[in-house]
């Protein structure tokens, strides 16, 4: 079975955002392939989950440092986006690995990321009881069932969009953190914040060591097999719209105060 691997260049929050909505749309209209997009972030950025509330963000701190603020489709909580791998994932519900619920198919994703860490000898494993501990806005302060820890650290923080045909999941994933420009962002002060980091737990990996690892354990663990490609037309004209009737928009990005 072909897959499509998009490793995409560094783009600005907003447009990041709408590519993974563009090129979702495109794989459930069976437009495209089932698409595994690898990238990064021109400057540092923030999301937010789609029904988390924008009072959680410092705003104000935000556009001092120039930082855009960008509300995700899939849920979970605030990220600050810098140095990392980003991934997203685009498939229908009628594929072979994910022809079962939203548990089930989030889990095929976590084992499967959990082969490539294990490809850089990162020992990681998944959660498999729900957690309890009240609201944090940060995504990395909240592990929950299925999600991927070290050493009882959080190391990606994934959330997924449902729709009757398919779905979207993003990730991501540290290769370091920033704490103190953390509690700037998210009004936490005397924010401290252990989690997991690629360069804490493995520093000699590079991002494109890790690009490598990821594709090698899809390939192997899905049965699949991937044709290296960008955007299509289609894909990239919606992205263009989605960028800026929607992802650049405080209507969009505020609308939960």
């Amino acid at each position: 079975m072909h897959w499509r691997l998009i490793d995409d260049p560094p783009h600005n929050a907003f447009y990041n955002m709408a590519l993974d909505e563009a090129i979702s749309e495109a794989v459930r209209r069976k437009l495209s392939l089932p698409t595994l997009r690898l990238y990064e972030w021109i400057e540092p950025s923030i999301s937010i989950g789609y029904f988390q509330r924008i009072s959680d963000i410092n705003i104000d701190y935000c556009r001092r440092s120039g930082y855009q603020v960008v509300r995700r489709q899939t849920g979970g909580m605030a990220l600050l986006h810098n140095s990392e791998l980003t991934y997203s994932l685009s498939a229908c519900n009628d594929l072979e690995p994910f022809k079962g619920n939203l548990i089930k198919n989030y889990l095929t994703i976590s084992n499967t990321i959990v082969s490539a860490l294990k490809l850089i000898n990162l020992n990681a494993q998944i959660i498999s009881s729900k957690n309890r501990r009240q609201r944090n806005p940060y995504c990395f302060r909240i592990s929950s069932y299925g999600e991927i820890t070290l050493n009882g650290e959080k190391i990606i923080g994934s959330a997924q969009k449902r729709y009757k045909d398919g779905f979207l999941q993003q990730g991501s994933i540290l290769m370091d953190s920033d704490a103190g420009e953390l509690s700037k962002v998210l009004r936490m002060g005397g924010f401290s914040c252990e989690v997991g980091t690629i360069k804490k737990y493995a520093p000699s990996v590079s991002i494109e060591d890790l690009k490598k690892a990821l594709k090698e354990a899809f390939e192997k663990t899905l049965t699949i097999e991937f044709i290296h490609d960008g955007p299509t037309e289609f894909e990239l004209n919606l992205a263009r719209k989605l960028e800026t009737e929607k992802y650049s928009a405080d209507e969009w990005n505020f609308k939960h105060r």
